[in-house]
């Protein structure tokens, strides 16, 4: 490979790995898709153990899923850059490789979340990556199909992903696409934002009315996206529908109350930007209004973020710790919030602070769960050093069941405190 490849390569994989998103400006279609006959929570298994799964076991590429066809037409017209994202689950450590090929392109392989330590595979994880695809590889139209598939080779001979939903995100040339526009006109560039503000925008399109606005912000919180970055665009998708972001209106005049009384407090000022679509489903993203504050004059709010995060963290295979500090004073702590994504929570038993339980379970089995459950008493935190524990999944009926898995970064905390 000549240095000039050598540099090129390694570019696209930067820009893979750091994936992709709309920026200001972006005009976008999202083609949002789960499999609603599928198994474990609705979700596409990805691999098997010893093929048995899929048709092609065992090739020479890995285990490959029969094709699946999106179902919608794609609009191609003006289109200048193609992307997929897909939410997947770890779900069996040890596998690697997911990729996709899409009608008779070449495989593409998704990238991973660089903030989880390597080996990556070996920490139980939900993320949604972004994959940059070439548009040639689409049909205009409707009938595109796709594979995934996964590498074979796996520490116990069972590699699989789930993945919850596989979307296709299509832009456009803004000079030549007649698209939504418009501009956020509440809060102001340098505002302070209370407990409860109330965002606007101007919103129009020359195609037809203006059908939804969807409002995303930067700032520091909980990290539901999986990814371990906690400063970002926040938001996330769930069976093709956003979630953990900060609203959506579909009724004029697009107003939203943003409640921020569990954001944490920020280091950095924070931005919020909208995603105005039209009924023909174009999507415009607006610029961002920065430089924004939290106005808190009677309490804060401390993200405690995890640390020492243990690989294959399933309570199946017996109790899990990771730890987390605390800084603020919890002589004036009110309140307390656990936050994490899950598989198969309806098996988990019991999570404890610093030997004390402080709750038991809630959720389905076989299915992705996101929690979020406030703690009144907060007698078993503990300044500086804290350390939670998940216990261990007993047999039940003598059989042993899956467990919950708790997905990267682990269990987060949130504690709020009066001045």
């Amino acid at each position: 490979m000549t240095k000039t490849w050598l540099i090129l390569a390694i570019a696209l994989f930067l820009y893979q790995s750091l994936g992709a998103q709309p920026v200001p400006g972006d005009v976008f279609r999202e083609y949002c898709w789960f499999y609603e006959k599928g198994d474990a929570g609705q979700s596409i298994r990805v691999g098997g153990k010893q093929g048995t799964y899929y048709p092609d076991r065992g090739s020479a590429h890995g285990y490959i899923n029969a094709p699946f066809t999106w179902p919608f037409a794609i609009d191609l017209e003006d289109a200048v850059k193609g992307e997929i994202v897909a939410e997947k689950i770890l779900c069996h450590d040890g596998t690697t490789g997911l990729a996709i090929q899409i009608n008779d392109s070449e495989w593409f392989y998704f990238p991973q979340a660089g903030h989880i330590p390597a080996p990556r595979a070996m920490y139980q994880h939900h993320t949604y990556p972004v994959l940059r695809v070439p548009v040639s590889v689409f049909k205009s139209g409707s009938g595109n199909r796709f594979r995934l598939r996964v590498d074979p080779k796996h520490p116990w001979n069972w590699p699989q992903n789930l993945i919850n939903g596989l979307h296709i995100r299509i832009y456009y040339n803004p000079q030549t696409k007649s698209h939504p526009s418009g501009t956020v006109t509440s809060p102001q560039a340098g505002d302070s934002l209370s407990d409860t503000s109330k965002l606007t925008v101007d919103a129009q399109s020359p195609n037809s009315t203006i059908s939804q606005v969807d409002y995303v912000g930067l700032y520091e919180d909980v990290n539901l996206e999986g990814d371990g970055v906690y400063r970002q665009w926040h938001h996330l998708y769930f069976h093709g529908r956003l979630m953990h972001y900060i609203g959506s209106t579909t009724q004029s005049p697009f107003a939203v109350d943003w409640d921020t009384t569990w954001i944490p407090d920020q280091k950095e000022p924070i931005r919020v930007a909208a995603r105005i679509s039209d009924s023909t489903g174009l999507t415009y993203q607006t610029e961002a209004i920065t430089g924004l504050s939290l106005q808190r004059m009677t309490r804060s709010v401390e993200l405690c973020k995890p640390y020492d995060i243990p690989q294959k963290w399933v309570t199946r295979s017996g109790d899990k710790t990771e730890c987390f500090d605390i800084q603020g004073n919890l002589g004036r702590a009110e309140a307390a919030q656990l936050v994490w994504s899950s598989w198969s929570p309806g098996y988990m038993r019991g999570i404890s602070i610093n030997g004390t339980q402080v709750f038991d379970r809630e959720g389905p089995h076989y299915q992705t769960y996101y929690h979020r459950v406030t703690l009144k008493d907060i007698s078993a935190f503990q300044p500086g050093r804290n350390k939670l524990t998940t216990g261990k999944t007993p047999k039940i009926n003598g059989k042993m069941v899956h467990g919950m898995e708790v997905n990267w970064p682990g269990i987060m905390v949130l504690i709020q405190y009066h001045q």
